[in-house]
């Protein structure tokens, strides 16, 4: 029996990509027959509210159109308490955003006819997600579900500077984070966090960036974590802990040919969950999204989310 079909697309992803790469899909979806029903986010209605709302009425395939944000997003929306809220739901993602970094991992090309045509005939599968427990403002501890990089520190600080920019429409997704790590290269200070990683291992340092990896990249094509399968039940951890300015620089083309995790300041391991604290303000992205800061936790949720494509 076919799904119900709901495709919910993000109108400001990727600088207004999105409503382009849905003029290039929507008469393949009419072409085959497929219905679908279909909402673009507001500033009212997240793809999160979509999404929940979607699922309570009996649609289970959600087909995003958007950038890791959105689907981020529009996952967060298909759970209730850490459970879905219809187990029969499958999600299937189409690019168009700035970054485009989950779905390298998941292989789904950039081409929309060529992604729509895999995600029609993908196999179903299971991955892992990342729960974030944050701090918010008002110190209060939020909730969200992390589908391929949470990170924070030096990271933190570029994604919120990203989202800030107008940038984008003039130097693209890739060009505006190179251009606030640059400038956070130089203007942020390194901060000291201490890690749980169990009961028996704690790192107490000045740290510059932290990142727990469901997903291979983030950042418009780092490959933080060459090692990392979405399906493992684990998070690859990557801590670069006190760096200057200059190395972080050297470490930099090893992070897009994916070789960071060999280099000695850095700490690399695969972990299932991570508590993270510090006396300073530190900021969190998850997903290319700003969530708070910490103390955080971060735990993996093995197999919880079924995708198609």
């Amino acid at each position: 029996m076919m799904r119900k079909m709901k495709v919910i697309l993000n109108p400001v992803s990727g600088g207004g990509l999105s409503a382009k790469v849905w003029q290039k899909i929507e008469p393949i979806l009419i072409q085959k027959g497929i219905s679908y029903s279909y909402e673009a986010t507001t500033k009212e209605k997240a793809a999160k509210d979509i999404a929940k709302e979607s699922v309570k009425q009996g649609y289970h395939w959600i087909l995003g159109i958007g950038g890791d944000g959105t689907f981020s997003n529009i996952i967060n929306g298909l759970f209730e308490n850490g459970k879905l809220i219809n187990k029969n739901v499958v999600f299937s993602p189409i690019p168009a955003g700035r970054g485009n970094d989950f779905i390298k991992t998941v292989k789904v090309p950039k081409n929309p006819v060529k992604a729509l045509e895999q995600v029609l005939n993908g196999v179903e599968r299971h991955i892992d997600l990342i729960d974030v427990t944050y701090t918010k403002a008002d110190k209060s501890k939020g909730k969200y579900l992390c589908l391929n990089l949470a990170d924070f520190g030096m990271g933190g600080e570029v994604v919120y500077r990203v989202n800030q920019s107008k940038l984008g429409r003039f130097i693209g997704g890739k060009g505006v984070f190179l251009f606030y790590t640059v400038v956070c290269l130089f203007s942020y200070t390194n901060k000291k966090i201490t890690l749980t990683l169990s009961k028996f291992e704690k790192i107490t340092n000045k740290c510059r960036l932290i990142v727990c990896a469901n997903g291979e990249f983030a950042g418009g094509g780092m490959w933080f974590a060459p090692k990392a399968k979405l399906d493992d039940g684990k998070m690859d951890l990557l801590a670069i802990q006190d760096v200057s300015v200059f190395e972080t620089l050297r470490k930099f083309g090893n992070l897009y040919q994916g070789k960071l995790s060999d280099d000695a300041k850095v700490v690399s391991k695969q972990i299932t969950e991570l508590t993270a604290e510090s006396e300073e303000d530190v900021f969190i992205d998850v997903d290319g999204e700003n969530m708070g800061q910490l103390p955080a936790q971060f735990k993996v949720l093995p197999k919880v989310l079924p995708i198609k494509c």
